[in-house]
């Protein structure tokens, strides 16, 4: 593989990227996400009422706010501490069964406590519907679900255009296809193989991710998440109505080993015009 294009670290733009990476993919454990963060937010709430915070729309992420006094009734534990976990198993229009964890387990004083995690789903530019239920499991084999009534809860996904793709191949060739406009959308498709390092797995779950990190004319720094695994998962931006051109750059990261490497163009990053 040419890793020539790969920079490990990238001096000129450390500044950037530490700025960019609050809030990134790792969950973010305990308190809810207030509205009007970007992100749309599904909220379950404790009471058994759910609330939509945003619109949820084809190519972007969507947040999921599970509070765990939903599903109370297994809770074992082992010498270590908690051994329960509370996970959301969803498809995409009908799709494969994907499982993200809702929960987490946090270490202190030699004991684990399971908390209230952030789960996030990025769904593909093409996305239509969203359905979910959620599972609870311990040690024990105690398992209990929430199916909304075993009905499951659905979601229908907004559909704004997409004009323009920015492609990022394994060969390390990229290309832009479509018409990148001001005032449109651009999607950008990732291929993991670019970035190979720092793979390793936690509990089960994938211990690292790759984000794209992207601007508009020398602006504020954005990010999302383009993979689930070694499966990519293209993400549509909104291109403001007087941008002259995006720059975008890749970092893989393994947050347990503290491993990273980006994917940069030599540190000049992919730079597009805008028309």
């Amino acid at each position: 593989m040419n890793m020539s294009r790969v920079l490990r670290s990238v001096p000129m733009m450390a500044t950037v990227l530490i700025a960019a990476l609050g809030g990134l993919t790792a969950p973010a454990s305990a308190s809810p996400l207030p509205a009007g963060t970007g992100t749309p937010v599904l909220h379950f709430n404790a009471d058994g009422s759910t609330s939509v915070d945003g619109v949820i729309e084809s190519g972007h992420a969507v947040t999921i706010d599970f509070d765990p006094a939903r599903l109370p009734h297994c809770r074992g534990t082992d010498e270590y501490g908690d051994s329960w976990g509370i996970s959301v198993q969803y498809r995409i229009d009908g799709g494969d069964l994907r499982v993200y964890p809702v929960t987490e387990r946090v270490t202190a004083d030699g004991k684990d406590t399971t908390v209230r995690s952030l789960g996030t789903v990025q769904l593909r530019p093409d996305t239509q519907h969203l359905q979910m239920w959620f599972v609870n499991q311990d040690r024990t084999g105690c398992h209990e679900e929430d199916t909304n009534h075993g009905a499951n809860y659905e979601f229908d996904i907004s559909q704004p255009p997409v004009l323009a793709r920015a492609t990022y191949r394994a060969d390390w060739s990229e290309t832009l296809t479509g018409s990148l406009r001001k005032g449109g959308a651009l999607v950008i498709d990732y291929d993991p193989a670019r970035l190979p390092q720092c793979r390793a797995t936690y509990r089960g779950y994938p211990a690292w991710d790759i984000t794209a990190f992207y601007r508009f004319d020398g602006g504020s720094v954005r990010s999302a998440v383009v993979n689930q695994g070694d499966e990519v998962i293209p993400f549509r931006i909104d291109v403001p109505a007087d941008a002259q051109k995006i720059e975008t750059w890749f970092k893989i990261a393994n947050y347990y080993a503290q491993c990273s490497a980006y994917d940069s163009d030599y540190g000049k990053n992919y730079t597009f015009a805008i028309n």
